[in-house]
């Protein structure tokens, strides 16, 4: 038998389950989620099936029908392993739906369970989920690949006065628990015990494991569009920051929908997440996870948003069907500052795999490794490099032609690199003839016609990048109408080390290390950290104690662990101690192999 995924125990020969129904009891105490997920397969299947599972704890196996026990086991090592978790195998006979009942860990990867004392509010829990990339194994067993993708509905059972926003259709208002709905999933005394409500929710789309998601907490909303509202947990001052910088919502989709075609979603909710949340955002189809660091007062966080809305199409319409396809989802338009930007960061990404370049591929082997790991800029730029070339090659007018059609011929499938490319040169001919196909996929590094982007705006801030070098600040008519992209931009293209005189003097003329701006801030202070300034390093905690974005922990924790100054090494470790349980297990686990590397 073959795995259909190096990141899951899915068979190839095996029956991919293509609805699932979960219960769901939220036990906030014992941060654990009581549940039982209905699996439904297209027809009978007679033999094994394998579900991938971590960190789950698996109470029985039952035929819905007959609630009869079907058969499971763990074919695998006692110990789990670190990355896939553990095989769940039930032996069918002649059936079509198998119902799982479990519980779920307070060590779930994909949940992470906030004290009040954690949240805005200060009063009210809060839990949130985040699956990518393959951690809804332990949030519900699963066929957890990208190639697999279901329907589903939900049944969230929660304490008053707690409310769910899900990555689904609400099918019906909050009511009150009715006995026996939970089965198996969770006694009738839990479930209808008083305080508590029910929410239900459907899904009608197939959808990848991966993008399952929901909160629980004291969320508020406020309408900003037609098909668009905000949901937040923060309390009325961020929910009103959060509808001014996500005004524009509306205006997006209907830009996307003239580049790539219908949105097929219905709804284009955003929800801004804890500061705990690892990532800038997550594109959960109809209801987007946000971290509250794009919002910044000047509306250029909806970047965030429309790179998220992007994935409405290529990422959640059509899907990677493996993560060693993952660039099919990450290829996007960018202005001419975000290019650079992203130049930049795909160079950087270069110098950080310079010891293993198969991960500069835009289709590596990521056999035996964990995506979370590996997670860079290279599927996002490189990708983006690639698309700019076919472009660049065909013209502009044909390849939004192109783009269309790939997204009609392939909506709501997972699809590999392999596919791509037999429909671009189906649609294209000739295109392998004036393109190295071949070096942009399986090659490493950067290929020779990919192109620094070009605009006057990004050759003045590289120039004005040069005089720094010279000792020259840029002058302050120089920088008037910078907004944070600029300022980005300008950092990055700094040598990574000069002299703290010079950190100094910069800081003193543009308060960079004080920004609003998490972009801006975080690259100057890595710059400072890496120029041994230890006069910011406080700054450099209290960054590190405010947010548990990966983009912002990955490059400092990095900075004060990787240089020769054993006091920035200390520090790294203990504010890690004391900031740990404030971050997502996820990026828990990048933070610790961080400081593991340089033990």
């Amino acid at each position: 038998m073959a795995r259909l995924d190096p990141h899951s125990y899915t068979e190839s020969s095996q029956p991919l389950a293509k609805h699932v129904a979960l219960t769901l009891y939220f036990d906030f105490a014992a941060r654990t989620i009581h549940g039982s997920a209905l699996l439904t397969l297209p027809a009978a299947h007679t033999g094994p099936l394998l579900l991938d599972t971590r960190s789950l704890l698996i109470h029985s196996v039952l035929d819905p029908r007959t609630t009869a026990p079907i058969p499971f086991s763990f074919p695998s090592d006692p110990t789990p392993d670190p990355v896939l978790g553990q095989p769940l195998c039930l032996s069918l006979s002649a059936q079509s739906a198998a119902l799982v009942v479990f519980s779920t860990s307070p060590s779930s990867s994909a949940l992470q369970w906030l004290s009040p004392a954690q949240t805005a509010s200060k009063a009210q829990p809060f839990v949130y989920t985040q699956c990518q990339s393959i951690h809804a194994r332990s949030l519900f067993p699963c066929q957890d690949t990208p190639a697999a993708r279901l329907v589903f509905s939900a049944r969230l059972n929660l304490p008053h006065p707690l409310t769910a926003v899900m990555a689904a259709a609400r099918a019906a208002a909050p009511r009150d628990p009715v006995p026996g709905e939970a089965g198996s999933a969770c006694p009738d005394a839990l479930w209808c015990a008083a305080g508590r409500s029910v929410e239900e929710f459907i899904m009608d789309r197939p959808i990848p494991p991966y993008l399952f998601a929901f909160a629980a907490g004291d969320i508020a909303a406020r309408d900003v569009g037609l098909r668009t509202r905000v949901h937040a947990e923060g309390g009325a001052a961020l929910l009103d920051a959060a509808a001014r910088e996500f005004a524009g919502a509306e205006e997006m989709i209907r830009a996307g929908e003239a580049l790539f075609g219908p949105y097929e979603w219905g709804r284009f909710d955003l929800l801004v997440l804890p500061p705990s949340f690892p990532y800038g955002g997550m594109e959960n189809p109809m209801m987007v996870f946000l971290t509250p660091t794009v919002i910044k007062g000047d509306a250029s966080g909806a970047q965030v948003v429309a790179h998220e809305l992007a994935h409405s199409w290529t990422g959640n319409l059509i899907t990677n069907k493996t993560n060693e396809h993952f660039w099919l989802n990450e290829g996007e338009e960018t202005a001419a500052l975000n290019m650079g930007i992203g130049w930049r960061g795909l160079n950087d990404e270069m110098d950080r795999f310079k010891d293993n370049m198969e991960f500069t591929k835009l289709k590596p082997n990521l056999e035996g490794i964990d995506p979370d790991e590996i997670y860079s800029q290279v599927p996002y730029e490189k990708g983006f490099q690639f698309l700019w070339r076919i472009e660049r090659q065909v013209g502009r007018p044909t390849f939004d032609v192109f783009l269309k059609k790939y997204i009609a011929k392939f909506k709501f499938q997972s699809i590999d690199t392999e596919t791509f490319l037999e429909f671009l040169k189906a649609n294209l001919p000739g295109i392998e003839n004036q393109i190295d196909l071949k070096q942009w996929v399986e090659g490493t590094g950067i290929p020779p016609d990919a192109m620094e982007p070009l605009s006057s705006i990004y050759s003045k801030i590289v120039s004005l990048s040069n005089e720094f070098k010279l000792g020259n600040i840029p002058k302050k008519q120089e920088v008037a109408n910078w907004s944070g992209q600029e300022w980005e931009l300008y950092i990055e293209n700094l040598p990574k080390s000069v002299e703290p005189s010079q950190i100094a003097a910069l800081d003193a003329h543009y308060r960079l290390s004080e920004s609003r701006d998490y972009e801006v801030k975080v690259a100057f202070l890595q710059l400072a950290i890496s120029s041994g300034c230890k006069e910011y390093f406080g700054e450099v905690e209290r960054t590190l104690k405010q947010v548990g974005r990966m983009k912002y922990l990955r490059p400092l924790y990095t900075a004060l662990v990787q240089g020769n100054a054993e006091e920035a090494k200390l520090s790294a470790r203990r504010i890690f101690a004391e900031t740990r349980d404030t971050y997502h297990p996820i990026a828990q686990g990048v933070v610790e192999s961080i400081l593991a590397k340089h033990s």
